[in-house]
């Protein structure tokens, strides 16, 4: 009887700890990621040795939605002045031309190197150009501290030193993240005959192990880019102030001259 009452708390004790641990509480030395939408390295259940995040450079330029605006909920925003992003998301809307994405890295608490930010497509060829309904505003925008530029319209796109350039940029670099260092980024993705949506991941080695941290979309978007159709079911002209104005002309010329039939 006393050696049942003794192993009566170790039995106990295990069980607590399987139970802690199926929870993830079980005293790890470093705890799993907070929802900061920052993302977790895979294969680790430790928190994320940095912290990316990503913002569209500017709220300028074209956007193309694969369906025709048609409701009027839809048309009072873009012609009201009212949540003209709101109608790019319910449509499911990708950038055209280019997507130009901010990216911020931040380090953590140990020095690391990032040897690559991936692209990963959802499909392995571009589809056919959005040709729904076109949404434009004049361009603007500032000068980035390192840029990388990536062809979507490749099968497998990787990011390059420049729009023409055929030198990949993490070919022969590396960036170099000390503990607290912020490095910022302009990464542009270029469309001319697809629409493409994608996701990124930035690999990097910490302590001699490799790692992927993926990057979360802008504003809880998605990563998509198209290429500019000859015809739009509809070309919606705006404004700074988010004003929007329908034309006549189906084509976008004005933003795409040589497109066809400009």
């Amino acid at each position: 009887m006393l050696w049942l009452g003794a192993g009566i708390p170790v039995i106990g004790a295990v069980l607590t700890a399987l139970a802690l641990q199926s929870l993830g509480l079980s005293g790890e030395s470093e705890p799993g990621p907070a929802s900061s939408g920052a993302g977790a390295p895979s294969g680790s259940p430790s928190a994320a040795p940095f912290a990316v995040t990503a913002r569209q450079e500017s709220e300028a330029g074209c956007t193309a939605l694969p369906r025709r605006v048609s409701s009027p909920r839809d048309r009072a925003e873009l012609v009201a002045g009212g949540d003209a992003q709101a109608v790019i998301r319910r449509h499911r809307g990708a950038r055209a031309g280019e997507l130009t994405v901010g990216l911020t890295i931040e380090g953590g608490s140990r020095s690391l190197t990032i040897t690559s930010i991936d692209i990963e497509p959802t499909s392995p060829r571009a589809a056919a150009p959005l040709a729904g309904t076109l949404l434009c505003e004049p361009n603007a925008g500032g000068e980035p501290k390192i840029q990388l530029f990536a062809d979507m319209d490749t099968p497998e796109p990787v990011f390059r030193t420049g729009k023409n350039s055929t030198t990949r940029y993490f070919k022969g670099k590396v960036i170099t993240l000390e503990p607290g260092e912020q490095v910022n980024l302009s990464v542009t993705f270029l469309a001319e005959r697809g629409s493409r949506t994608f996701g990124l991941s930035v690999r990097y080695v910490r302590n001699g192990k490799d790692g992927t941290l993926p990057v979360p979309a802008p504003r809880g978007g998605r990563y998509a880019v198209t290429g500019y159709a000859a015809r739009y079911g509809a070309v919606y002209a705006g404004s700074p102030g988010g004003v929007y104005r329908q034309v006549e002309d189906p084509r976008p010329c004005a933003w795409q001259p040589e497109a066809q039939g400009c």
